[in-house]
This record gives C-alpha cells, structure tokens and sequence, in this order.
C-alpha cells in the first residue's frame, strides 16, 4: 500500500492496543503518529518511520492542529480519567474540525448487568458504576464532536497479556464469585475489527468487540493451567479477595456479551472465537512445554 495522506493513522494513546493496531496498519504501508506519556520507553521498540509525540499532562499535545491535519483516521484508546476524557478536555476545538475517521475505544461497563440473555449493540447503555458512567460520558463527548465510532472492548488478552504468563510468574489468582461472567477478546482479533470497520466507515456507530463464549474468570484460569500441566491456584472467594476498585468492578460484572456487527456488517470471522483457541495458540507460539 502506497503511503499517503489518505493512510495515516493518528493513535492517542501507545499503549496495548495501540501498538498492536500501528503495526498490523504499518506493515500494510500507512504512516503512524501516535502520542504517549514516556516516550523514551517506545523508542527501541517502534520503527523509526513512525512520529512519537509527548502527551503531556493535562492532555496538552504541542501542535496538534499540524498532525491531524497529516492524518486520514484518528484513533484514541485512553482512558477517562477522573470522569473525563483528557484529549477532548485539552484539544476538543481542533478535533472537532477534522473531517477524517475517528475512533474511540471504550469498554462494556456502559452496559446494565444481565445475567440472562445476550447484550448486543442494541441494548441502551446503563452502566452501574462510576467508571463505566465516565465511560458512557465520554463515549458520547466523543460522538457528539467527531461522530466518533464507538469499539466496546471485552476483556483484552494476547501476547504478553494473557493467563499463561500470570501461571508461569505465579501471580495468577481465582476469584470465585457466584454468576460472574464476561467476555474476552484476543488482541489479533481487536486488531482485524478495529481495520474493518475503518475500511467501512459509519459515524457514530457501536461496536461490541468480544469473543463467542463468555465465561467465569475462574474457568479461564483452570484452562491455561491445563495447557501448561500444572495446577490452577486455590479458588479465593470474592469477599476475601483484596482487589482495587477496578479489579471489583470486573468480578462484580455479570452480563453476555455478543456483536450483530462484527460478523453481519463487518463480515469479520474471529480467529479466536473463543478463550480455548486463543490461549492454545499463545501457549504455541510461545514455545511452552508442559510441565511434568
């Protein structure tokens, strides 16, 4: 693909997601610009092409009106913070005249616990904490500047972030709490959903990205511990388990998730449909061994 104006990828945030999006999009030939809070610790790891930027804080970028308008499709994948969304609190002027492609990445806490039945992009959000309401609200911030589309990421797993890696440092736990259930999503497969929906463009449009078998935390444990021939940790239970606001939130969630885009509009096939294919292939392609 012949670099352009008409593929470059502007990306807030470097982080999991964006670095594995930058580089599926570079080997296809578009330019990268993308911000982060340490550049230095990006440097020996990025091609060289791509322009790293300070993302001071605050939100401030230097001269950010001149990247975009370099760029064909701006991307964020950070985090309100505080209950709002730090770049368009710093630059929502100059975003709201750019007239490429926008995405925002945010997640499944916008929606209601449900415990039976499946939740796709049709049911209204109605998140029941405060970072999924700080979610929703830039969600719609974003939405109502840019006509952003909307990418509800489940669970993120993949190379260097998945329960194998957990087992093999001995940090992984089971939390068991009864009904709670979530969705994951492979990084490969966030990747490919994230390129297909900027090839067929819709403002403002919500897309669940998420596998097709939701599933206690506990199971997923169990199953990488079988890949490597160890035993899983003792389960904890959830009220005498230590955990940030955050990692609550997460075993608290009771809700099944699935996409009517991904496949019908999209016509993106997983390649990981569920946790099982996903983390064989890690354990793989990693050159695990079982341990006897």
């Amino acid at each position: 693909m012949k670099k352009s104006k008409n593929n470059h990828l502007f990306i807030f945030g470097l982080g999991y997601v964006g670095q594995h999006l930058a580089r599926a999009l570079h080997q296809k030939g578009w330019q990268i610009t993308g911000t982060t809070r340490h550049p230095k610790r990006l440097e020996p790891n990025v091609p060289n092409d791509w322009q790293i930027l300070k993302f001071e804080d605050g939100g401030q970028i230097n001269d950010l009106s001149s990247h975009l308008s370099n760029a064909s499709h701006v991307i964020t994948t950070i985090s309100a913070l505080a209950g709002y969304d730090p770049v368009l609190k710093a630059h929502q002027q100059e975003l709201c005249t750019f007239s490429g492609w926008v995405g925002y990445v945010s997640a499944p806490s916008v929606y209601p616990d449900q415990e039976q039945g499946f939740i796709d992009e049709s049911v209204p959000a109605a998140p029941a904490t405060k970072r999924g309401l700080a979610r929703l609200i830039a969600e719609q911030e974003w939405q109502g500047a840019c006509r952003a589309e909307i990418f509800r990421v489940a669970g993120i797993y993949g190379p260097g972030r998945n329960p194998i890696i957990n087992l093999l440092e001995g940090s992984a736990r089971i939390i068991e709490r009864e009904g709670q259930l979530t969705n994951r999503i492979n990084q490969t497969d966030i990747t490919n959903i994230i390129i297909a929906a900027m090839a067929k463009p819709r403002p403002s449009r919500i897309i669940n990205l998420c596998d097709e078998e939701p599933a206690s935390q506990g199971e997923v444990v169990r199953y990488a511990a079988s890949l490597l021939g160890i035993e899983p940790p003792k389960p904890i239970a959830f009220e005498d388990a230590e955990l940030t606001p955050m990692a609550r939130s997460f075993y608290i969630s009771k809700r099944r998730l699935r996409s009517v885009v991904v496949g019908p509009e999209l016509g993106v096939k997983l390649i990981f449909p569920t946790y099982r294919e996903g983390l064989k292939a890690l354990v793989e392609s990693k050159g695990y061994a079982p341990i006897l």
